[in-house]
């Protein structure tokens, strides 16, 4: 019992003074009806939120902090009511109807159940209410929740003709207006894509609740992560293994009732969990879905990411009506930043605004492109809040943006994750963060030396983030977006991980075990990419011999290709991990790590590898049983493609980096050392794991450095890829498709290019001597200064080259090349369209710098009507 002094009332005049407001005796039928009638709204909760906010204060918290308190359990109290009502249906009959319960609003069916009394479902109900609880559950590690921050989507429906871009005349909805229209159509499954972090997830959790309290029962939501299921014989089966509650409901037994009909959010079409069917699995799926559909009895509404989509046959993709979440422009961004308002403050709000727009991320012609669209993704601009509030998004980090322009956005993305990591731990000034000052507002509430305390458990922060690094590699590895460890790992960051707990029943007994899952999984690539990171620094790492001399802490080849096998055998490596995973590899010490050692270490195990050494000495089944362990349904030849796959995009990016020339065949100049045709095998080889993976990951990379002479190639897809100057001398490419394909100054002498698609392709510059086009379209090529001496090709087809402007003598050739290497000349023009794209482009590119230069807030951009000192955010 507590003692008598800790129940004394809180000696605070305005808490004394709300609380006597909360006495006033009976509710008179009018202030009743408007307390459960609009709840939220109405006076009574009104009053009782001041009291909240009051007591807060009288313990000793922050204004801000205990409004967001409060307002997140306000955000769920509807659900609460709820549940209490349906569990207590008798005593409280007339409370029914203001929450959609009761017989009046159910039609007569024999199939509801009856748990209390009258015609009400109670764990339908009860799951119905869980969903408008959720409203009230915290952001990551805030004191607010999503429904206080959330913005409503707009997307662009997807015409079902156009599967290459959409129709230029489709205008952006509201995506839950469109949602809502489509419960028209029984017929067809609606589908939502988008890339990571446009708000998938966010918008299924608060149109769940919008349906199940404004809707039903009309129609009852059931949100389910496809994350969590696992695929059975029918979509009843499958849908059932996700639905989490512990309503003791089978879900089949919902969807097998006229009344009331579901509509059935599936979120995460991408995040299927793996299967021993392999890539079928996802097919398989998609056409359950169908098949449900076609009944016409509920409703499904499907979210994936636009990758994927591209593994669905154009058939299947045809009986989807899709459209695409499209990225915040001035209104949103004007919502977020009011919204933003009311959880911090207005100076903190009003400052990070002006920082973005100070450096010119609003306008439409924003010279830092890469944060400009990092701002208008809602993950990744809360992110950024998250880090200027706390002082940690800066001119420096405008100076990293500004560098890394043309390396894509992994360098951005790793220095914002890296920030947000230290941010966490607490700002360590050995790391280089300045240490974070404290100032008005709640933006430090979760950062005082005491929350850090009670973070890090006891832990040094690099102890902390080696158990999230093992942790993450353990999801990865499994190949699911969850794992269940047998110990609770309260250690783990919640902004980071999701802990769940279970109950799992063993021989009569229950045992707790606790899934763990990443928070979001773009937080979750980071600390993949630094396990991933960790293995590979495994490989470089060094330790003195027993006479002083430096030698590879993993020197054998098997020890090698055992730890190749188990780091990156357990699937196809994500781009975004890739990426991430070259830039923390950048950023390592020079001293210790090179991207031409790792490429040392890695190209005999790869060299190796093509002649599938490694599967004969059993290394893959050594591995294939440490992802068996991990539940990672992969079989022998999904982890040797995965291998071989993932060392590939290694090694191709990584002798980039070194910018050392790549033979991913062996060495042409030698028999017993060319293997031609190691490509052509990988190409096949990995497509268990996916259709066309190795293509679609290598397609628009540049193949710079990367040696392709006397490479077999014949009948691959390479349209639109960059083999500007590579070595693809007497390459064999019969019957491939190289549409739009980048082959300027490529060395293409010998190579047999016979019945080529090279319809759009530029080989302006490209040396093409006895160069077999037999077959070969060239009325849309660029062959403006290519040499085509000794090419095999038709009268017709020279005749055509000649008025593209190909160079047939060789000597020729080597004139107008040593012409074009020397600076002096890039002003040379010709009139002739065709060979307009030989002049300087960095010419064109200092001239677009120029014409803004300065013009950070230009008057188009949005926002800048609101003046100098003006605010588009409000305090109201």
């Amino acid at each position: 019992p507590l003692p008598p002094s800790s129940l004394r009332p809180l000696p605070d005049a305005q808490l004394q003074g709300l609380l006597k407001t909360l006495r006033p005796g009976k509710l008179t039928d009018t202030q009743a009806e408007q307390a459960l009638s609009i709840v939220a709204d109405s006076l009574l909760v009104q009053q009782m939120n001041n009291a909240s906010v009051a007591w807060f204060l009288a313990n000793s918290a922050e204004e801000g902090e205990a409004k967001s308190l409060v307002q997140r359990l306000v955000n769920g109290l509807a659900g609460h009511l709820l549940a209490a009502i349906a569990e207590n249906a008798p005593p409280f009959a007339q409370l029914q109807k203001f929450f959609r319960l009761g017989s009046s609003l159910l039609p007569n069916s024999t199939s509801t159940v009856s748990a209390t009394g009258d015609k009400i479902d109670l764990y339908r109900e009860l799951y119905r209410a869980s969903l408008i609880q959720s409203y009230s559950e915290p952001l990551f590690i805030e004191s607010f929740a999503l429904k206080d921050i959330y913005v409503p989507p707009k997307g662009v429906p997807v015409e079902k003709n156009s599967e290459q871009q959409m129709a230029k005349t489709s205008q952006s909805v509201d995506l839950m207006t469109w949602a809502q229209q489509q419960l028209s159509d029984l017929e067809t499954v609606a589908l939502i894509e988008s890339e990571a972090g446009y708000g998938k997830s966010s918008f299924c959790q608060i149109w769940a609740g919008v349906l199940a309290q404004e809707v039903y029962p009309n129609w009852m939501p059931v949100l389910i992560n496809l994350s969590e299921v696992t695929l059975g014989e029918t979509l009843e089966e499958t849908l059932n293994s996700g639905f989490r509650g512990n309503f003791h409901v089978n879900l089949s037994e919902w969807l097998e009732l006229s009344h009331p009909r579901c509509i059935l959010l599936l979120d995460g079409l991408d995040e299927l969990p793996p299967s021993h069917l392999g890539k079928r699995a996802k097919a398989i799926f998609v056409q359950q879905l169908l098949d449900f559909q076609s009944k016409s009895q509920h409703k499904i509404f499907l979210t994936s990411g636009s990758v994927l989509l591209q593994e669905i046959t154009q058939e299947l993709r045809a009986q989807f009506n899709r459209i695409t979440i499209q990225r915040w422009e001035q209104d949103e961004l004007r919502q977020w930043f009011q919204q933003w308002t009311k959880v911090q403050s207005l100076p903190i709000a009003q400052n990070f605004f002006t920082f973005l727009k100070q450096a010119g991320i609003f306008s439409t012609k924003a010279e830092l492109q890469q944060l400009s669209a990092l701002v208008r993704q809602p993950l990744m601009l809360y992110l950024l809040g998250i880090l200027h509030r706390d002082k940690l998004l800066d001119d420096e980090m405008l100076q990293l943006a500004a560098k890394a322009q043309h390396r894509g956005n992994a360098s951005l993305l790793w220095e914002i994750y890296y920030r947000l990591s230290k941010w966490l731990l607490g700002y360590p000034q050995a790391e280089g963060i300045r240490t974070v000052q404290m100032r008005w507002g709640s933006s430090h509430i979760h950062r005082s030396q005491e929350a850090i305390a009670n973070l890090l458990q006891g832990y040094h922060p690099e102890e902390l983030l080696e158990i999230m690094q093992d942790t993450a590699l353990r999801i990865l590895h499994s190949g699911w977006s969850q794992i269940s460890l047998a110990d609770e790992l309260d250690v783990l960051p919640a902004f980071y991980f999701r802990l769940r707990d279970i109950e799992i029943s063993r021989k009569g007994a229950k045992a707790q075990r606790v899934l763990v899952r990443f928070a979001h999984s773009k937080l979750g690539d980071y600390f993949c990419a630094k396990a991933i990171i960790r293995g590979l620094e495994r490989l470089v790492e060094r330790i003195s011999s027993t006479y002083g001399e430096p030698t590879f802490v993993l020197e054998s080849k098997s020890e090698i290709a055992l730890h190749l096998y188990k780091l990156l055998g357990y699937g196809a490596l994500s781009q975004e991990i890739e990426a991430l995973v070259i830039e923390g590899l950048r950023r390592l010490n020079k001293r210790m790590f090179s991207f031409e050692v790792l490429c040392q270490r890695l190209l005999p195990f790869w060299y190796a590898y093509c002649q599938g050494y490694w599967l004969n000495e059993g290394i893959g089944h050594k591995a294939l049983t440490y992802f068996q362990v991990l539940q990672n349904p992969v079989n022998i030849e999904q982890v040797n493609a995965a291998v071989g796959l993932n060392v590939f995009l290694l090694l191709f990016s990584s002798y980039q980096e070194a910018k050392k020339e790549f033979l991913p065949c062996g060495n042409p100049a030698s028999l017993r050392e060319f293997n031609s045709e190691a490509l052509i095998w990988l190409i096949g080889r990995t497509s268990i794991l996916g259709k066309n993976i190795l293509i679609s990951r290598i397609g628009s990379k540049s193949f710079r450095f990367i040696n392709l002479s006397g490479v077999y190639l014949e009948e691959v897809t390479l349209a639109g890829a960059n083999f500007g100057q590579v070595n693809l001398s007497n390459a064999e490419l019969v019957g491939a498709n190289l549409a739009a394909a980048n082959f300027q100054d490529a060395n293409l002498a010998g190579a047999n290019l016979s019945n080529t698609n090279l319809e759009n392709a530029n080989l302006m510059g490209a040396d093409l001597t006895g160069a077999n086009l037999t077959g070969v379209n060239l009325e849309s090529v660029n062959l403006t200064n290519a040499c085509l001496f000794q090419a095999v090709l038709t009268e017709a087809s020279k005749d055509i080259a000649l008025s593209k402007g190909a160079i047939f003598s060789l000597e020729q050739f080597q004139i107008v090349k040593n012409l074009l290497s020397q600076p002096s000349q890039f002003n040379v023009t010709n009139s002739a369209d065709n060979t307009a794209i030989w002049t300087n482009n960095n010419m064109l590119e200092r001239g677009i710098i120029e014409s803004v230069e300065g013009e950070l807030i230009i008057s188009e951009e949005p926002y800048d009507d609101y003046g100098e000192d003006a605010t588009v955010i409000s305090d109201r």
